[in-house]
C-alpha cells in the first residue's frame, strides 16, 4: 500500500475527538489513508456506518490477534488499553505493506501540511517528537515539565512515524511485544503506558530521527517555551514556524489548568483551546452513551475499578480461572470478588448522598453534579419559585421519604425525635420499592447522587440498603448557619425562628449521628457558594472513581452554583435569639468537623448538644401542646359564644314567627265573620 497511512486509537467515548482529527487531517492531506483502531465494541442501537464515517478503514482491537484478549484487556484501564494496542496495530499495518505509517492521538488537530515533517526522515526509519525541545530555567516550570518528562517519558507518543524498512519493522515488532507485556500507568516502577519504552529507542535502533520543529505537538507541557501567534490571514505560527498539529491533551481537566498556567495571557492559545472545545461539542455523529466503554463494566452493569484490574493482572491464576472476566454467568470473577474481596467489588462505583437541612444549599450541590451529567435522564421533582434552578430530588426518593415520615407520625417540619427505624418504618412493599429504586439508580453508572433533606431524618432506613449496593457510599454534609435558614423558612413556609432552629439542629444532628464512622465530607455553605468548582472538587476528588474527574471538570456555559440565587449567610439580626436551644454553639461544632471530624472531644460536645436537644424538644413540644390546648380552649369558647348567639337568634326568630302566625290567624277569623252568607236572608 503506497502513500502515507495514518491511524489513531480510541474508544467510542472519544469518537468526537477522533472525528475532529480525521476532519482536520483530511483538509490538509486528502490523499492520506485514515485508519481507526477502535478499542471498544459498538453500543446497541448505534449504526456502524454513522459511527465510522470519516475513516477509510476500521479495525477493532479484538481482531488484532492478541492472545487471550478478554483476560488481557481486563488488566488495563481505558488509557492503558488504547495505548497497549498501538504497537500491534503498527506492526500489522507494516506487514500489510503500508509504505509510511503515522500515528496521531485522537485529541490532536492538524493545521498545516506534514509533508516537510515526514521528509525529514526519508533516510531514516523512526520519527519521534519530544515533549520539550528547549530547556526551562525556573524551578516551578522545571518541576512541571523536565521532571515530568523524566517520569513519564522523553518522547510524546501522541505522534510517531515509521517507514516500512527493516529497522522500522524491527522496532514495530519489539514495541508490540513490550506493550503486550507491560503497558501500564505505573511510573513508580518505571513504566508509563507506551511512552517510557520509547526512551530506549535511540539506543536500540538505527535510523531514529528526533523532530525538533516547534510547530509539531504543541501542548500544555511545552507552552512555556512556545509562542503561538495567529496572523491576520489566519495562519498560525509557533516560534515563527507554521503550526503543524496541536495536542489538546486532557481538555476540560488538567489540560485546562496547565494551559492557563503557561499560556501566560496569550489570547491566541486560548482561542485555539476554545475552538477545539466547540469543535468536539458540535452535535455531529451518533449519540454514544455517556461513559461508554464495552470493557469498562461487567455484563451486569457494575463498573470495573482500577483495584479490580490490578488484582486480576497481578494474579495470573485468576486469568486462567476466569478467561472472560466481564461475564457474570456461572462461576465467574464477579462472584469470586463478592466472596473473597467484597471491599474491592464496591470500588468500581461511587454514590454521593447529599445531606443537610432544607434551605442549606443542598440543591446547589446536587445541581453541581446534575449539570455535569451525573444521573442524566432521571426523574426529579420540578423547579418552582422557591428554587428556580431545581431541587434535584428524585421523585421516587421524596415519595418514599414522605411515607416513612408519615409512618413515624409527622413530616419534614415536625419537631420530634421520632424517626423511622429500619425494622419498623415500612412494610414489605415500601422496602421493595426502595430497593428497586436504588438498584435502578446505580445500574450501569460509576457515579451517582441522592439528595433530599428528608434523608437526614430517614437515614436509618436507607443506610443498610445503600451499603448493600456494589458501590462505595460517600456522605456529603452541607452546613449553613441556622439564622439564614430560619429567614429563608420564614419567607417560604412562615415558620417561626424557634421552630426553624430546632428543625435545623434536629436535621444536622441526626445526619451526623447516622453517618459517624462512615466516609463523609463536610462543606460549609458560604465557602461552597463563593468558590464553586474549587470547593466542591476539593471535597470530593479523593472519593471519585477512576476517570470520573475528567467528566466532572467540564466547562459550563453558566456556573453550576449561582451565587446570586442562594442567599449568603448573615448575622442573627431579624430572626430573634436562639430561643430554646443554642444553635450558635452547634453551628460552630459542625463547621469544625471539616477539619477535625472524629476528634473525641468534638464528638463528645456534639453528643452533649444532642442530649440537650432531646430535652429542649420535649420542652418545646410541651409548649406546643399547651399552645394547642390554649388555642383549642379559645376556639371552644368562641364556638360556644357563637352557638349561644345563634340559639338566641333562633329563639327570637321563632317568637317572631309565632306572633306573625297568631296575627295571621286573627285576620282570617275576622274576614270569615264579616263575609256575607249567600244562602241566608238579609236582616
Amino acid at each position: 500500500m503506497s502513500g502515507v497511512h495514518c491511524f489513531t486509537s480510541f474508544t467510542y467515548s472519544y469518537l468526537s475527538r477522533a472525528r475532529v482529527l480525521a476532519q482536520t487531517l483530511r483538509r490538509v492531506h486528502p490523499d492520506w489513508t485514515m485508519w481507526a483502531l477502535i478499542v471498544d465494541e459498538l453500543p446497541d442501537g448505534v449504526s456502524a456506518a454513522e459511527a465510522h464515517a470519516g475513516f477509510d478503514k476500521v479495525v477493532f482491537a479484538r481482531d488484532l490477534g492478541i492472545p487471550h484478549f478478554d483476560s488481557w484487556i481486563f488488566g488495563h484501564d481505558i488509557v492503558e488499553a488504547c495505548t497497549a494496542v498501538k504497537g500491534r496495530m503498527l506492526a500489522e499495518m507494516l506487514r500489510l505493506g503500508c509504505e509510511t505509517v503515522v500515528y496521531l492521538d485522537p485529541d490532536i488537530a492538524v493545521f498545516s501540511s506534514l509533508d516537510e515533517t515526514l521528509g525529514r526522515h526519508d533516510d531514516g526509519a523512526i520519527l519521534l517528537t519530544p515533549h520539550q525541545i528547549d530547556p526551562n530555567d525556573t524551578l516551578p516550570v522545571i518541576a512541571d515539565n523536565e521532571l515530568g518528562s523524566l517520569k513519564y517519558g522523553t518522547y510524546n507518543l501522541g505522534f510517531i512515524a515509521v517507514r516500512n524498512v527493516a529497522e522500522g519493522r524491527r522496532f514495530a515488532d519489539w514495541w508490540a511485544d513490550m506493550l503486550h507485556i507491560a503497558c501500564y500507568d505505573d511510573p513508580d516502577n518505571g513504566i508509563f503506558t507506551d511512552q517510557k519504552w520509547c526512551d530506549l529507542v535511540p539506543a536500540f535502533f538505527d535510523g531514529v530521527r528526533i523532530l525538533r520543529d516547534p510547530g509539531c505537538n504543541v501542548a500544555s507541557w511545552n507552552l512555556s517555551r512556545r509562542q503561538v501567534e495567529i496572523g491576520h490571514d489566519g495562519g498560525i505560527l509557533v516560534n515563527g514556524s507554521p503550526l503543524k498539529f496541536y495536542h489538546f491533551t486532557k481538555i476540560n481537566s488538567v489540560g485546562d489548568v496547565m494551559t492557563e498556567r503557561y499560556a501566560d495571557g496569550n489570547i491566541h492559545v486560548h482561542e485555539l483551546w476554545h475552538w477545539y472545545k466547540r469543535a468536539i461539542a458540535a452535535p455531529a455523529g451518533p449519540n454514544i452513551p455517556r461513559d461508554w466503554w464495552a470493557y469498562g463494566r461487567f455484563d451486569n452493569g457494575v463498573p470495573v475499578s482500577r483495584e479490580m484490574r490490578l488484582l486480576f493482572r497481578e494474579n495470573p491464576l485468576l486469568a486462567t480461572a476466569f478467561p472472560t472476566p466481564l461475564r457474570t454467568i456461572g462461576s465467574c470473577f464477579f462472584d469470586w470478588l463478592g466472596r473473597e474481596r467484597p471491599e474491592i467489588l464496591k470500588s468500581g462505583a461511587v454514590g454521593f448522598v447529599v445531606l443537610g437541612m432544607h434551605r442549606s444549599g443542598t440543591s446547589a450541590l446536587a445541581g453541581w453534579f446534575a449539570k455535569r451529567g451525573v444521573c442524566r435522564g432521571d426523574r426529579f421533582i420540578g423547579a418552582d419559585d422557591g428554587n428556580p434552578d431545581g431541587y434535584w430530588e428524585h421523585e421516587e426518593l421524596v415519595t418514599i421519604n414522605e411515607r416513612l415520615l408519615a409512618a413515624a407520625g409527622g413530616g419534614w417540619d415536625t419537631v420530634d425525635m421520632a424517626v423511622p427505624e429500619n425494622s419498623q418504618a415500612a412494610d414489605g412493599a415500601l422496602s421493595k420499592r426502595a430497593q428497586a429504586f436504588l438498584s435502578d439508580l446505580g445500574r450501569d453508572r460509576r457515579l451517582w447522587f441522592l439528595k433530599d433533606p428528608r434523608l437526614c431524618r430517614t437515614l436509618s432506613f436507607w443506610i443498610p440498603r445503600l451499603e448493600a449496593l456494589p458501590a462505595r457510599i460517600k456522605y456529603l454534609h452541607v452546613v449553613r448557619d441556622p439564622w439564614s435558614v430560619a429567614r429563608s423558612l420564614a419567607r417560604r413556609d412562615g415558620l417561626s425562628a424557634e421552630h426553624s432552629h430546632l428543625l435545623w439542629a434536629l436535621h444536622n444532628l441526626e445526619a451526623e449521628r447516622q453517618t459517624r464512622g462512615r466516609p463523609r465530607v463536610w462543606l460549609e455553605f458560604d465557602t461552597m457558594v463563593a468558590s464553586g468548582d474549587e470547593a466542591v472538587l476539593a471535597a470530593i476528588q479523593a472519593q471519585l472513581p477512576d476517570g470520573a474527574l475528567d467528566d466532572l471538570t467540564v466547562d459550563l456555559e453558566h456556573d453550576a452554583i449561582h451565587a446570586d440565587r442562594v442567599r449568603s449567610a448573615g448575622s442573627r439580626s431579624g430572626v430573634g435569639d436562639d430561643g430554646l436551644f443554642d444553635v450558635g454553639r452547634l453551628h460552630g461544632l459542625l463547621t469544625a468537623l471539616r477539619e477535625d471530624d472524629g476528634r473525641m472531644s468534638l464528638m463528645a460536645e456534639i453528643d452533649g448538644c444532642r442530649e440537650r436537644l432531646f430535652h429542649q424538644i420535649r420542652t418545646y413540644r410541651t409548649l406546643l401542646l399547651d399552645q394547642e390546648r390554649e388555642a383549642l380552649r379559645a376556639r371552644a369558647e368562641t364556638l360556644a359564644v357563637k352557638s349561644q348567639e345563634r340559639l338566641d337568634m333562633w329563639r327570637q326568630t321563632d317568637e317572631q314567627l309565632r306572633a306573625m302566625t297568631e296575627q295571621r290567624d286573627r285576620v282570617l277569623r275576622l274576614l270569615q265573620e264579616r263575609a256575607p252568607n249567600p244562602f241566608g236572608r238579609s236582616r
